[in-house]
């Protein structure tokens, strides 16, 4: 049997895909299947065309494939996109009155085996006296019986959403989802290669987004303010936490700009308060003079950069791993920074708990690369990991706000009355704080700075590598990437490897040269056109990793991208 199933949704832009979506992966997962959830939409609010794809297995998976097995259409448009996504064998369910396929598309049909159903929703609805717009229910009730699975475990998801919400039929809602249950046009149908559930216990499992995985990472960190200015990607966190902040205590304001949302985190960080922000490339690059503002204060500073793909506004609803550049060095002048990056939903968790710690500890600015794909898909998690103890470097008193260390680190305490005087100051200054202008000065003080990153390097961890003792290829990546190659790796016969990169600079190379020296074949795989990440590698180690993948279309690297490579 075939370890994974894709179902995709198309519609317009506001005809509720994403909440059919949603609908299946939780029935899905409550099932015991691992499931994982991807969408595409266009940057408007209503029209175009949009997608929710969910692939889902008995084994692990993290990424999606470029061909669905059954795809469910509302809308004109969506057929015509989305059909050549269709795979061999696979199903196209459809309630578009009239719809004629054109002779490409009756062509592809007829090549790829391809059963078409119309399902009359205007009827169905009508008849089970609902309103049309239930028409929706009446496509999931269809798909289930294609699953052919009792429709109580999909009825049950469907009735603890609408319950929620005020002024719905429910019994409406399960008679159209009854009445598509039982379309005679879909009785018959196979469906080919199901996978079979292996593991009950992820039922138990939660299902996250990368933003809303963020989130509670950023509350298990102590996190007591978020502040930002709406971007996609990052706009969910903002959601996120506007939902919550009854219950976790956190201030939570959306600023008219993003130079007020990161000077608004400074602001709190100086007096002792975790404090972060989120935005895209065009709101970072507002941001970049106070980055170099916390370089030379010392101030600590946290930043989420939701990478989407495009240069200016680019395509900005869809994904891209393009910002490592300016994450490196955006700012002015020369200090010392850390930049690191997610790759799924635990990620995102993990990773915003590591940069409060690093920031307060090594008192520097910190930047959290995520990208459209990570923020907003959904992964399956079976557990959270544990919340990683809160370290903030914070002393209860001090006589030198600036003083010249050893390792770079100067004793940082909370400007109150009963302590000493906490002088901070963006001009170049002595240790006291006072601006200096003397040369010997600004050598000193220039160098204590930048020593912090040789004790922040003897501290981050190696990159994790996945895979056989005896690889015969392995890929360097960071971000999404690890996800389409460790699903591959599960596919393919060869020897493969990933070792994967979340603390992006300061940079451990060592393993990189480590396999170059055992004669292992090495491909940078990066979600961008110029290989920002190889350039990385080459400055910091003089090593030119001559194989690349890169991708840079919008969408994300999905399994068979990596598959085809080899072929």
């Amino acid at each position: 049997m075939k370890e994974r199933f894709s179902i995709k949704f198309g519609g317009e832009s506001g005809q509720g895909i994403n909440t059919l979506g949603k609908f299946i992966s939780k029935a899905l997962k409550n099932l015991g299947y691992v499931t994982f959830a991807y969408r595409e939409y266009p940057s408007i609010i209503k029209g175009g065309y949009a997608s929710y794809q969910i692939d889902f297995s008995s084994q692990d998976i993290l990424s999606s494939t470029k061909k669905c097995n059954l795809l469910t259409c509302i809308s004109k448009d969506s057929i015509t996109e989305y059909l050549p996504t269709v795979a061999k064998n696979g199903i196209l369910l459809h309630s578009v009155d009239s719809f004629e396929f054109s002779k490409s598309d009756l062509e592809y049909l007829k090549k790829k085996s391809i059963k078409v159903v119309y399902i009359n929703t205007s009827e169905i609805t009508k008849s089970n006296n609902a309103p049309q717009i239930m028409g929706n229910v009446v496509m999931l009730g269809s798909i289930w019986k294609i699953f052919d699975i009792d429709l109580k475990i999909l009825e049950k998801v469907i009735v603890e959403y609408f319950s929620r919400k005020k002024g719905i039929d429910i019994e409406a809602e399960k008679r159209c989802l009854r009445a598509g249950y039982e379309v005679e046009d879909i009785k018959n149908l196979q469906i080919v290669k199901f996978p079979n559930i292996k593991n009950r216990d992820w039922s138990k499992s939660k299902v996250l987004t990368g933003n809303e995985a963020l989130a509670l990472g950023a509350i298990s960190a102590g996190c007591r303010a978020y502040y930002a200015y709406p971007m996609t990607p990052a706009t969910s966190i903002l959601e996120v936490l506007g939902n919550t902040y009854e219950k976790s205590g956190i201030v939570v304001k959306q600023a008219e700009s993003e130079i007020t949302a990161i000077q608004m985190v400074m602001g709190s960080m100086y007096m002792g308060t975790r404090a972060f922000t989120a935005t895209s490339g065009g709101g970072f690059d507002l941001m970049t003079e106070s980055i170099s503002c916390s370089g030379m204060t010392e101030i600590p500073l946290v930043i989420v950069l939701g990478q989407r793909a495009g240069s200016g506004t680019g395509v900005p609803t869809w994904s891209g791993a393009s910002d490592l550049n300016v994450a490196l060095h955006s700012g002015h002048g020369e200090f010392p920074r850390c930049v690191l990056s997610a790759s799924d939903a635990v990620d995102c968790y993990q990773l915003i708990q590591e940069a409060f710690n690093i920031s307060e500890i090594y008192q520097i600015p910190v930047i959290l690369l995520t990208e459209k794909h990570i923020a907003e898909s959904i992964f399956n998690i079976s557990k959270l990991p544990t919340v990683t103890k809160i370290e903030r470097g914070i002393v209860k008193n001090g006589t030198k706000r600036y003083l010249i260390t050893r390792n770079g680190i100067s004793p940082r305490w909370l400007p109150e009355s009963k302590n000493n005087t906490y002088l901070t100051n963006s001009d170049e200054h002595d240790e006291m704080g006072i601006s200096t202008e003397e040369e010997i000065e600004i050598v000193n003080m220039s160098e204590k700075r930048l020593r912090k990153l040789n004790a922040l390097i003897k501290n981050i961890p190696e990159p994790k590598y996945y895979g056989p003792k005896d690889p015969t290829v392995v890929f360097v990546g960071m971000g999404s990437t690890k996800n389409a190659v460790l699903d591959a790796m599960k596919q393919s016969k060869k020897r493969i490897g990933f070792l994967h990169y979340k603390y992006i600079f300061p940079l451990k190379y060592e393993k990189i040269l480590e396999f170059s020296e055992k004669k292992v074949k090495i491909v940078l795989i990066e979600n961008n056109q110029s290989g920002g990440f190889g350039k990385l590698i080459k400055q910091q180690s003089n090593f030119y990793i001559s194989n690349t993948l890169n991708k840079f279309d919008g969408r994300p690297f999905f399994v068979d991208d990596i598959l085809e490579y080899f072929k």
